[in-house]
């Protein structure tokens, strides 16, 4: 790698800040503040039959909820 390096370095004539702008290397030593939010949204699965959050559970790829009862069920699908 260090060869292949070296090759494009003598090729490239400009100067290294563009170098590494050839490459999508960033040299700006500038720091951005990213503000993240997040929404949660609660689902009332109560009213659901056994049958429909065991379909919710397997489209999630959820692992051993067959033999759950609908309490069970719930929790695993809330948590």
């Amino acid at each position: 790698m260090t060869q292949r390096v070296n090759k494009i370095t003598n090729w490239f004539t400009g100067t290294g800040k563009q170098l590494m702008g050839v490459f999508g290397i960033s040299t700006n030593k500038t720091t951005e503040k990213v503000e993240i939010t997040t929404t949660t949204t609660t689902v009332d699965y109560s009213g659901k039959t056994v049958v429909q959050l065991k379909t919710i559970a397997k489209e999630r790829g959820f692992k051993g909820y067959s033999s759950l009862k609908k309490a069970a069920l719930i929790e695993l699908l809330i948590n």
